[in-house]
Protein backbone atom coordinates (compact mmCIF):
# COMPACT_ATOMS: atom_id res chain seq x y z
CA UNK A 1 0.00 0.00 0.00
CA UNK A 2 1.18 3.42 -0.92
CA UNK A 3 1.69 5.99 1.65
CA UNK A 4 -1.42 7.69 0.26
CA UNK A 5 -2.86 4.93 0.61
CA UNK A 6 -2.17 4.68 3.88
CA UNK A 7 -3.21 7.46 5.33
CA UNK A 8 -6.60 7.17 3.35
CA UNK A 9 -7.05 3.92 5.22
CA UNK A 10 -6.00 6.11 8.55
CA UNK A 11 -8.52 8.46 7.70
CA UNK A 12 -11.59 5.78 6.95
CA UNK A 13 -10.96 3.95 9.73
CA UNK A 14 -10.45 6.64 12.07
CA UNK A 15 -13.44 8.55 11.39
CA UNK A 16 -15.86 6.65 12.72
CA UNK A 17 -13.83 6.21 16.55
CA UNK A 18 -14.82 8.09 19.29
CA UNK A 19 -12.48 11.01 19.94
CA UNK A 20 -9.72 10.34 22.76
CA UNK A 21 -7.92 12.69 25.36
CA UNK A 22 -5.31 14.69 24.47
CA UNK A 23 -2.66 12.86 26.26
CA UNK A 24 -3.27 8.99 25.64
CA UNK A 25 -0.88 7.19 23.70
CA UNK A 26 -2.31 6.07 20.48
CA UNK A 27 -0.70 3.08 18.21
CA UNK A 28 -1.08 2.14 14.44
CA UNK A 29 -0.28 -0.87 12.91
CA UNK A 30 1.17 -1.54 9.75
CA UNK A 31 3.92 -3.83 7.57
CA UNK A 32 7.11 -2.91 5.90
CA UNK A 33 6.74 -3.00 2.18
CA UNK A 34 9.34 -3.20 -0.47
CA UNK A 35 9.02 0.07 -1.03
CA UNK A 36 9.56 1.59 2.10
CA UNK A 37 13.04 -0.21 1.88
CA UNK A 38 16.50 1.36 0.90
CA UNK A 39 19.49 -0.30 -0.75
CA UNK A 40 20.49 -1.98 2.17
CA UNK A 41 17.34 -3.82 2.43
CA UNK A 42 15.85 -2.31 5.43
CA UNK A 43 13.37 0.41 6.21
CA UNK A 44 14.82 4.07 4.61
CA UNK A 45 15.87 6.16 7.68
CA UNK A 46 13.35 8.80 5.74
CA UNK A 47 10.58 6.51 5.69
CA UNK A 48 10.30 6.70 9.96
CA UNK A 49 9.72 10.04 9.70
CA UNK A 50 6.78 9.49 7.36
CA UNK A 51 6.02 6.25 9.57
CA UNK A 52 5.80 9.71 12.14
CA UNK A 53 3.81 11.58 9.98
CA UNK A 54 1.04 8.86 9.61
CA UNK A 55 1.11 8.05 13.68
CA UNK A 56 0.18 11.89 13.85
CA UNK A 57 -2.69 12.25 11.85
CA UNK A 58 -4.12 9.26 13.26
CA UNK A 59 -3.69 11.41 16.85
CA UNK A 60 -5.00 14.47 15.13
CA UNK A 61 -7.91 12.93 13.83
CA UNK A 62 -8.72 10.80 16.83
CA UNK A 63 -7.83 13.69 19.49
CA UNK A 64 -10.40 16.05 17.62
CA UNK A 65 -7.56 18.65 16.72
CA UNK A 66 -7.39 17.88 13.18
CA UNK A 67 -10.95 19.38 12.56
CA UNK A 68 -10.93 22.36 14.95
CA UNK A 69 -8.07 23.03 12.94
CA UNK A 70 -9.41 22.40 9.40
CA UNK A 71 -12.39 24.50 10.33
CA UNK A 72 -10.48 27.65 11.12
CA UNK A 73 -8.42 27.05 7.96
CA UNK A 74 -5.22 25.32 9.20
CA UNK A 75 -2.86 22.88 8.21
CA UNK A 76 -0.26 20.97 10.22
CA UNK A 77 3.60 22.36 9.96
CA UNK A 78 6.52 20.41 11.12
CA UNK A 79 8.87 23.13 12.44
CA UNK A 80 11.76 20.79 13.36
CA UNK A 81 12.28 17.00 14.28
CA UNK A 82 14.69 15.19 15.47
CA UNK A 83 15.25 10.91 15.01
CA UNK A 84 16.85 7.94 17.05
CA UNK A 85 17.11 4.89 14.89
CA UNK A 86 17.89 1.94 17.12
CA UNK A 87 16.28 -1.25 15.17
CA UNK A 88 16.36 -2.12 11.28
CA UNK A 89 13.32 -3.16 10.53
CA UNK A 90 13.23 -5.44 6.91
CA UNK A 91 10.29 -6.39 4.50
CA UNK A 92 7.27 -7.56 5.32
CA UNK A 93 7.83 -6.75 9.17
CA UNK A 94 4.99 -6.01 11.42
CA UNK A 95 5.30 -2.50 13.45
CA UNK A 96 3.86 0.14 15.19
CA UNK A 97 3.49 3.53 15.46
CA UNK A 98 2.88 4.90 19.13
CA UNK A 99 1.77 8.83 19.20
CA UNK A 100 1.72 10.93 22.16
CA UNK A 101 1.61 14.44 22.92
CA UNK A 102 4.87 15.60 25.25
CA UNK A 103 2.93 19.05 26.04
CA UNK A 104 3.38 22.43 24.68
CA UNK A 105 4.64 26.23 24.75
CA UNK A 106 2.82 29.43 23.49
CA UNK A 107 3.74 28.52 20.08
CA UNK A 108 4.92 24.77 19.83
CA UNK A 109 3.01 21.62 20.48
CA UNK A 110 5.52 18.40 21.40
CA UNK A 111 4.81 14.83 19.60
CA UNK A 112 6.80 11.63 20.36
CA UNK A 113 6.68 8.67 17.80
CA UNK A 114 7.82 5.66 18.40
CA UNK A 115 8.02 2.98 16.26
CA UNK A 116 8.19 -0.81 17.69
CA UNK A 117 8.78 -3.86 15.82
CA UNK A 118 6.47 -6.79 16.46
CA UNK A 119 7.77 -7.76 19.80
CA UNK A 120 7.41 -4.26 21.17
CA UNK A 121 11.20 -3.19 20.71
CA UNK A 122 12.13 0.39 19.82
CA UNK A 123 12.70 0.48 16.22
CA UNK A 124 13.12 4.51 15.71
CA UNK A 125 12.36 7.49 18.08
CA UNK A 126 10.81 10.51 16.80
CA UNK A 127 10.01 13.63 18.23
CA UNK A 128 8.46 16.64 16.50
CA UNK A 129 7.51 20.07 17.45
CA UNK A 130 4.53 21.60 15.22
CA UNK A 131 1.99 24.17 15.20
CA UNK A 132 -1.33 24.04 12.86
CA UNK A 133 -1.30 27.14 10.68
CA UNK A 134 -3.11 29.23 8.71
CA UNK A 135 -1.55 32.35 6.02
CA UNK A 136 -4.77 34.31 7.40
CA UNK A 137 -4.22 34.12 10.64
CA UNK A 138 -0.84 32.41 11.72
CA UNK A 139 -0.27 29.65 13.84
CA UNK A 140 -3.16 28.47 16.71
CA UNK A 141 -1.43 27.87 20.35
CA UNK A 142 -1.13 24.65 21.14
CA UNK A 143 -3.35 25.16 24.12
CA UNK A 144 -6.20 26.81 22.37
CA UNK A 145 -6.36 23.87 19.99
CA UNK A 146 -6.73 21.69 22.91
CA UNK A 147 -9.39 23.85 24.64
CA UNK A 148 -10.93 24.09 21.28
CA UNK A 149 -11.18 20.06 21.38
CA UNK A 150 -13.46 19.95 24.80
CA UNK A 151 -10.15 20.04 26.83
CA UNK A 152 -10.55 23.68 28.32
CA UNK A 153 -8.27 24.74 31.35
CA UNK A 154 -6.11 21.31 30.34
CA UNK A 155 -2.14 22.59 30.78
CA UNK A 156 0.99 21.46 29.49
CA UNK A 157 2.77 19.12 31.76
CA UNK A 158 6.74 19.72 31.63
CA UNK A 159 8.29 18.93 28.72
CA UNK A 160 11.41 16.18 29.59
CA UNK A 161 14.55 18.04 30.36
CA UNK A 162 16.36 17.17 27.02
CA UNK A 163 13.03 17.97 24.76
CA UNK A 164 13.01 21.62 26.36
CA UNK A 165 16.97 22.07 25.38
CA UNK A 166 16.29 20.93 22.27
CA UNK A 167 13.93 23.73 22.32
CA UNK A 168 16.24 26.21 23.51
CA UNK A 169 18.55 25.14 21.40
CA UNK A 170 16.42 25.57 18.48
CA UNK A 171 15.39 28.94 20.08
CA UNK A 172 18.98 30.23 19.56
CA UNK A 173 19.60 28.84 16.38
CA UNK A 174 16.73 30.55 15.00
CA UNK A 175 17.97 34.39 16.26
CA UNK A 176 15.13 34.26 18.33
Amino acid sequence: MSLLGRLAWILIKRAREPQCEPFDTLRVRSRVLPHDLDLNFHVNNGRYLTFADLGRMDWFIRTGCFQVARKQGCIPVIGDVTARYVKQLKAFDRFYIESRLLGWNHKWAYLEHRILNENDQLAALVVVRGMFWSKRSGGIAPAELIAATGHEGSESPELPDWVQRWAETLEALSGR
